[in-house]
């Protein structure tokens, strides 16, 4: 990723709309830098999603609005996020069932010992 496209991806990141239209991202955040944008979109940091307008004139039209992906949030992410985001999800189901369980092991623990 080039320096620009990392300037680009945090500035999406940073905006307050969720759907940035094309004038908006391409005209503005990233100054008419077509070929970098294309560049996040084929590398999956950010999707078009296609929206339906209306005109009286032209009828129905599709504009593809452009978001950021969650391959793109985790750019900017900590790296313990990056880290767990890594690893696959069956994995994670694994690693978060065994903390649950030695978790409720230790507090049965602790109460039958209180208890007693």
């Amino acid at each position: 990723m080039t320096v620009n496209e990392k300037k680009i991806l945090k500035a999406v990141l940073e905006h307050p709309k969720g759907l940035l239209s094309p004038a908006d991202l391409i005209n503005g955040i990233a100054q008419k830098d077509r070929r970098s944008v294309e560049s996040l979109v084929s590398k999956k940091y950010l999707e078009e999603v296609p929206q339906q307008h209306h005109s009286s004139g032209r009828g129905n039209f599709t504009i593809n609005f452009y978001r950021i992906t969650e391959k793109g949030l985790l750019v900017s992410a900590p790296w313990y996020t990056k880290m767990w985001m890594w690893i696959r999800g069956d994995v994670r189901t694994v690693i978060t069932s065994a903390v649950i369980s030695l978790i409720t092991t230790l507090i049965t623990i602790f109460l039958g010992k209180f208890f007693q």
